[in-house]
């Protein structure tokens, strides 16, 4: 699918915003994905807590589904583009499949070492980004490393970070933070080098 290169980016993790592991979670996929699960429609049913869905849903209808989507999860890790989009279809999240950025772009680098999330994202930022404005959805237990952004008025992502809770995951209360972080256009001055980032937290 071709997209217009303005259309507002976000940056999705998905476990401990989407998927709560409750009653099933990434290694119930893999098995699904891989053919061995003995009730995969129960995953695909479960696997996204329907508030959290349903939360990501009026953020892509208040664009009238004018966004594009980039995987910053684990998951990115498991599955190739085609198989995380047939998850989504098939999980109540097939407007993120449709959106999804194009096969250079649907992820953030994969290494066989990992990074921080902040230098993945950064690093992905300065090799794609074409000035949109951006959100980034992540949690407080594989985010860490962007707390710093939530506060620091220096840092390059400020403004442009929200963590959800771990096991609670995206709610309505986030809805209108990423509606208007989406909304604003970045600093003429903003731009991403992907050099790391020095801040001495854990990804």
């Amino acid at each position: 699918m071709t997209h217009p290169k303005a259309l507002p980016l976000v940056l999705l993790d998905v476990d401990d915003v989407l998927c709560m592991s409750s009653p099933y979670g990434g290694f119930d996929v893999i098995e699904v994905v891989a053919g061995r699960h003995i009730n995969p429609e129960a995953v695909y049913r479960s696997i996204f807590v329907a508030r959290a869905r349903d939360a990501l849903r009026l953020v892509h209808d208040a664009f009238g589904g004018e966004l594009r989507y980039v995987i910053s999860s684990t998951w990115r890790e498991v599955f190739d583009r085609s198989q995380l989009s047939e998850v989504f279809r098939r999980s109540g999240l097939g407007f993120v499949a449709d959106q999804l950025h194009d096969d250079a772009r649907w992820r953030t680098p994969v290494k066989l070492r990992r990074a921080k999330r902040v230098d993945e994202i950064a690093q992905w930022l300065a090799q794609h980004h074409d000035g949109e404005p951006f959100v980034i959805i992540d949690d407080t237990f594989s985010g860490p490393s962007l707390v710093p952004a939530l506060t620091d008025s220096t840092h390059p992502f400020f403004g442009r970070v929200v963590l959800c809770e771990e096991n609670v995951g995206l709610t309505q209360e986030h809805v209108e933070v990423i509606v208007q972080t989406l909304l604003r256009p970045l600093a003429a001055s903003a731009a991403f080098d992907g050099t790391p980032f020095a801040i001495g937290v854990p990804r």
